[in-house]
């Protein structure tokens, strides 16, 4: 079964648009194809850290912190002595 879609709407500078417009005629595309495209390569390329706070934020919830000791190596290894 296809994914439901959803219009968004927003505002770029009309250079912008332009490009997308002769990137879409270029690719014989239309722009929603492209737009979409660059969403995707967006999604992906920080999906990750989206997953990574999230690790965080529910390790902090549980009150699970580096000691002190941990942060005083960690910070020895990289060279910050502060």
């Amino acid at each position: 079964m296809p994914e439901k879609s959803n219009r968004i709407s927003f505002v770029t500078p009309a250079a912008k648009r332009k490009k997308l417009d002769q990137m879409a005629d270029v690719f014989g595309k239309n722009l929603s194809g492209v737009v979409n495209e660059a969403l995707d390569r967006y999604i992906e390329l920080y999906d990750w850290q989206l997953d990574h706070i999230e690790e965080g934020v529910n390790a902090a919830a549980k009150g699970e912190f580096a000691s002190e000791r941990e942060v005083r190596k960690f910070f020895k290894k990289y060279g910050r002595t502060e």
